[in-house]
């Protein structure tokens, strides 16, 4: 008995098929599918490069390296040979009038804060980025005589006045 259930067995495994063979194929055939129905891609076609057309100029450029060497010889222009003061590297708007002293009814000097520090000046001390030069000290603002240039390439000047700053008041009318 023992004979026959060892041949049974023995004849069942060589009638069954290799394991997995229905994946196999299925696999196999998916492949084949896949690959059939792959499209070439078409290269796009592309529209012809457009030509640039530089802007036509309007007005006077800003840029221009002759115009600028030639705004820097006029009359009025500024003297880029003297040595920069060191409130020049300020703007105005960075500068703080904190007070002046006076001697003999006139007002001599005046002190300008900028970054934490405080400078003394007097009339015909340089300031600010745009050539800006002290004119007169008064005891609530200093007056100053800026040069800038305009859209015209001319150097023309420009009043501009720095008040008093309004803390420094305040400390005053306290002591």
């Amino acid at each position: 008995m023992i004979r026959f259930s060892l041949f049974l067995a023995l004849a069942g495994l060589t009638a069954c098929s290799a394991p997995n063979e229905d994946l196999q194929q299925w696999m196999q055939n998916t492949r084949n599918e896949a690959k059939a129905k792959v499209k070439k891609t078409e290269l796009p076609e592309l529209p012809p490069p457009a030509t640039y057309q530089a802007p036509t100029a309007v007005g006077m450029n800003a840029f221009n390296s002759s115009r600028l060497r030639m705004g820097m010889q006029g009359a009025n222009a500024p003297d880029l040979k003297r040595p920069k003061e060191v409130l020049e590297n300020f703007s105005l708007e960075n500068l703080r009038y904190v007070g002046s002293l006076s001697g003999a009814g006139k007002t001599t000097s005046a002190y300008i804060s900028a970054d934490n520090h405080v400078y003394t000046v007097k009339t015909g001390n340089y300031l600010g980025q745009n050539y800006g030069r002290i004119s007169a000290i008064e005891p609530d603002k200093l007056v100053i005589t800026e040069l800038v240039e305009d859209t015209y390439g001319n150097w023309t000047n420009r009043r501009v006045e720095l008040p008093l700053n309004a803390s420094s008041q305040s400390n005053n009318t306290q002591n």
